[in-house]
């Protein structure tokens, strides 16, 4: 249920002692109330301050982590092409491999009946360079 505000039509000078008396409790009321209201605003007020410090602090941190993120990604892509090198580098090195085990299995045939010494030395090269790159890697 609400409470209807009657509105005083009269003027101050008009209004009897009564209606002063009311009149002057209401205002004290409405003051009373805008203080309170005023107390709980600056209240809320610094609260809000507080939060815009406490969001700029996580904004910042927010844009830090986004620069080291994107710095992990340069790092990630940069690790990701030397694993592709290396992985097509040890793709040439199995081949070679493979090639080098047909060799001597056809060597192997051939010495039963007249050692090749020419293809020896080559397959001998081509281990000592496999070691080599090896070492290296």
């Amino acid at each position: 249920m609400k409470n209807k505000i009657i509105k005083l039509k009269l003027p101050l000078s008009k209004m009897t002692g009564n209606e002063k008396d009311y009149t002057a409790v209401l205002l004290e009321d409405v003051n009373s109330n805008m203080k309170a209201f005023w107390e709980v605003l600056s209240g809320t007020q610094e609260d809000v301050k507080d939060l815009k410090v406490g969001m700029s602090d996580i904004k910042d941190a927010v844009a830090d982590n986004s620069i080291e993120i994107a710095e992990l990604k340069i790092e990630l892509t940069k690790t990701n092409k030397r694993l592709d090198s290396i992985e097509f580098k040890l793709d040439d090195l199995i081949k070679e491999i493979s090639f080098i085990k047909e060799e001597i299995k056809a060597l192997k045939i051939s010495l039963s009946a007249k050692a090749d010494k020419e293809k020896l030395a080559t397959l001998e090269f081509k281990i000592i360079r496999i070691e080599k790159y090896l070492k290296l890697a």
